[in-house]
């Protein structure tokens, strides 16, 4: 008898779609996320189902902890200096007390900072002082919540990273908090968003003139809602409304991909320590679980600040002393079309609209506001 055939990842999103236009309980679940993000959801799910179907035996864990690994983070940990000295100088180019070369609109920032921030040309490179403090901060209990795959796309998300809650900044990542302590840069955080107010104020006549009746801009409230591509909303959806005979593995594929659950993160924090060779001392903690995992993270985060000195020498060898002349050589050889580093292809759209904005409204068509 021949093993049954398994659907595709579009026959099973399919199936997926046809659920959600009649089941009443479906529809309600997914109106607490925002809506643009229900199709592109199903598909990433779709491909989850479709690997259990297909690789019902596989094993996930495989962790080996190596210097290979601590040099990449290390490398990461250089990018994650400059996203915050390029955080700080957006700060105060928002709040209009700074020019700099080739931004033009906020969102050149974003560009930059997505994958493309060790190449900016109007950053100063990496100091030894700057690794001397960020390894402050990897030896430190701040670094405990470190995320070290957070995403490129969320470094220089200054309307994400300044929502505020209860006077606090929950979205600031851990390095950019420790880092305005220690130097005092906490206060670019209070400076007024200037340009990005003006910013919406142009794109807002511009929308008014290409659609006269549509009202004034207001916030989007589905913006206020949840992402679906948290991990929790994927967990949350399996529970719900996988089949029984796919449930468990499901469960399972997602959290391997997502470790920030509890169980699978004690999982990976046994297979991470057993594949540590030298001798190391559990971090002392009221919860067996906490402990394994910050003797994890405190181990890595220590591996990692031994590496990053070593990994920053290579790194200065090619710029040298000099960091003012270093900033005019990347000047010179900028390609100054960000456009062309624009993976979503928006700024020539964003920098029209405001052009456009401020030409509708009597105003000269420059970035000069």
């Amino acid at each position: 008898m021949s093993a049954p055939r398994i659907p595709t990842k579009e026959e099973i999103a399919d199936k997926i779609h046809q659920q959600l236009e009649r089941d009443e309980r479906m529809k309600k679940w997914f109106s607490q996320y925002r809506n643009w993000e229900v199709n592109g959801f199903i598909e990433t799910y779709a491909g989850y189902r479709h690997s259990v179907l297909s690789h019902p035996n596989s094993h996930f864990n495989n962790y080996e902890p190596d210097n290979k690994e601590f040099n990449k983070l290390a490398r990461k940990a250089l990018e994650h200096i400059q996203q915050k000295k390029l955080f700080n100088l957006q700060c105060e180019w928002r709040a209009g007390k700074l020019e700099l070369p080739l931004i033009k609109i906020a969102y050149d920032f974003e560009i930059f900072g997505r994958g493309h921030v060790m190449e900016c040309p109007f950053l100063p490179p990496v100091s030894l002082q700057e690794v001397e403090l960020y390894c402050q901060f990897l030896n430190s209990p701040d670094a405990d919540d470190l995320e070290v795959d957070y995403e490129l796309s969320e470094w220089q998300e200054y309307d994400e990273i300044m929502e505020e809650y209860d006077g606090d900044f929950p979205n600031l990542p851990p390095w950019y908090e420790f880092y305005d302590e220690k130097v005092g840069t906490g206060y670019l955080m209070q400076l007024p968003d200037v340009k990005g107010e003006m910013e919406e104020h142009y794109r807002d006549a511009f929308r008014r003139h290409n659609n006269p009746n549509q009202p004034a801009y207001v916030r989007d409230p589905e913006l206020d809602k949840p992402s679906l591509f948290d991990y929790e909303a994927k967990l949350d959806f399996a529970k719900r409304f996988e089949p029984d005979e796919t449930l468990q593995a499901v469960i399972s594929h997602v959290k391997f991909l997502y470790s920030f659950d509890d169980d699978f993160g004690l999982d990976s924090d046994f297979e991470y320590l057993k594949g540590i060779s030298e001798p190391i001392s559990l971090v002392p903690h009221a919860d067996w679980k906490e402990s394994l995992r910050l003797t994890v993270v405190r181990y890595r985060n220590r591996k990692i600040a031994a590496a990053l000195p070593r990994i920053w020498r290579h790194y200065h060898k090619d710029i040298g002393d000099d960091h003012e002349a270093y900033v005019m050589r990347q000047l010179a050889k900028a390609d100054p079309d960000l456009s062309k580093l624009d993976s979503f292809n928006l700024r020539n759209n964003l920098i029209e609209s405001v052009l456009t904005g401020r030409e509708l409204l009597g105003e000269p068509r420059d970035f000069d506001y």
